[in-house]
This record gives C-alpha cells, sequence and structure tokens, in this order.
C-alpha cells in the first residue's frame, strides 16, 4: 500500500487543508506525520497520488507547507520519501 502526505509545520493549516479536501469531494485523513519525515506539526493529511496530480499546486500554496512524502506500506516495514 502506498499514499502520499502533506507536511506542515502548522496544525491548524493540516487542518484547513483537510477541510478543502473533503469540501471538494477528495478521500483524505488527517494522520499523525511518521517519524521518519522528520519535520512538521506532528499532523499531515493523507491522500491519494490522484488528488496530488489534481490537487498538489493548490495544496502547496499553504503557509507553513514543509512537502509531500510517499508513503509505502510493506511487510518488511514503512519507508517514507520526500516527493
Amino acid at each position: 500500500m502506498e499514499y502520499i502526505i502533506a507536511v506542515y509545520r502548522s496544525r491548524s493549516v493540516a487542518m484547513r487543508v483537510y477541510n478543502y479536501l473533503i469540501g471538494q469531494n477528495q478521500t483524505c485523513a488527517i494522520v499523525s506525520t511518521p517519524q521518519g519525515a522528520g519535520v512538521g506539526c506532528g499532523l499531515s493529511v493523507k491522500f491519494s497520488r490522484e488528488t496530488l496530480g489534481a490537487y498538489g499546486n493548490i495544496i502547496r500554496q499553504a503557509d507553513t507547507f514543509v512537502g509531500f512524502f510517499l508513503v509505502k506500506v510493506a511487510l518488511r516495514g514503512t519507508t517514507i520519501t520526500m516527493l
């Protein structure tokens, strides 16, 4: 399984982006920022690659944006890569 997270330095900004995506009828979730990302406020917005393609430019314009990370979950563990 793999998904994208958007990491922010502000919890309120993460919530604002989440609410924006929900308002656009996108499937997303608020998740704890994985330690492997090494940055952020502790909350990130999780969504699919398709959402990144459609809304990535809008999402990255939010204040305190740190970056997008690809999270891959496998039997051998989880890998996190900055995009």
